[in-house]
């Protein structure tokens, strides 16, 4: 129901930060918290850039495999790790999926496994998963070390038809973490032939507001005046002459 819930699709390289170039999975928009600003609005800071990258079965050993009893893989032949040796850092993963049947029940299903490096404060390392704004942090020492924790959450599809996912990860001390995620799932019912997954902007870290850099000048430019209070949520179909805007139920468009 989801877009590249396995890391088996491919990825794009981000704008290089100093000597990294992380990788933002296809489907997804990848933020990390700027060195300096809060951890997600707690009173601890992120001192250093977390690295993202899809890790391959075959750079794996072979306890770490799929089916293996060290697995890092659950699905596929990819994991995405996000780490960092020594400095308190954030990171969140998130996905738009619209085109859902308002009122309907969606389960999302986050596997994560927290490498802890010997940490001893069960709350040096947490992670979390978010739906339309809801959810909460599960603390390392819940998650356990080297073991998947699945972050399940059961949720009622708003009237829009939109589910907004967000998966974060953050450290909080200056020791190394790891964080493993794979086999994500959304269990949902589509109303229409297929949900709609929100395309891919290339974007700039570090903003509390995700801000997309087009790769190419558009060449249309679409102007919509919303009421005061609502706000929009786009997509790009298949055509290239039509643009999907999601409104509340019992608005009206109005051509101008």
């Amino acid at each position: 129901m989801l877009k590249n819930g396995t890391f088996t699709e491919g990825w794009m390289d981000m704008p290089p930060y100093g000597n990294l170039i992380n990788q933002q999975p296809n489907g997804w928009i990848l933020r990390w918290i700027e060195p300096g600003s809060s951890l997600f609005g707690a009173g601890d800071q992120a001192a250093g850039v977390p690295e993202c990258v899809h890790k391959l079965a075959k750079q794996l050993p072979a306890n770490e495999q799929l089916g293996a009893k060290d697995a890092l893989i659950l699905a596929g032949d990819t994991t995405y790790k996000i780490f960092h040796a020594g400095s308190p850092f954030g990171a969140e993963l998130k996905q738009v999926v619209t085109g859902l049947k308002p009122g309907s029940k969606a389960t999302l299903l986050v596997p994560i496994l927290a490498v802890l490096h010997n940490e001893s404060d069960p709350y040096g390392a947490e992670s979390g998963v978010w739906i339309n704004g809801q959810g909460e942090w599960v603390n390392g020492g819940q998650m356990g070390n080297r073991k998947w924790h699945y972050h399940e959450q059961m949720f009622t599809v708003p009237n829009n038809g939109t589910a907004i996912i967000e998966i974060r990860v953050k450290s909080k001390w200056a020791r190394p973490k790891d964080f493993f995620i794979d086999g994500i799932t959304l269990q949902a019912e589509a109303d229409g032939p297929k949900p709609v997954i929100l395309p891919d902007p290339i974007m700039i870290p570090d903003r509390d507001k995700e801000t997309a850099v087009p790769t190419t000048t558009p060449s249309k430019t679409v102007k919509v005046q919303l009421p005061k209070g609502m706000k929009l949520v786009t997509a790009v179909s298949d055509d290239p002459n039509t643009v999907v805007i999601v409104l509340p139920k019992g608005v009206v468009v109005q051509k101008i």
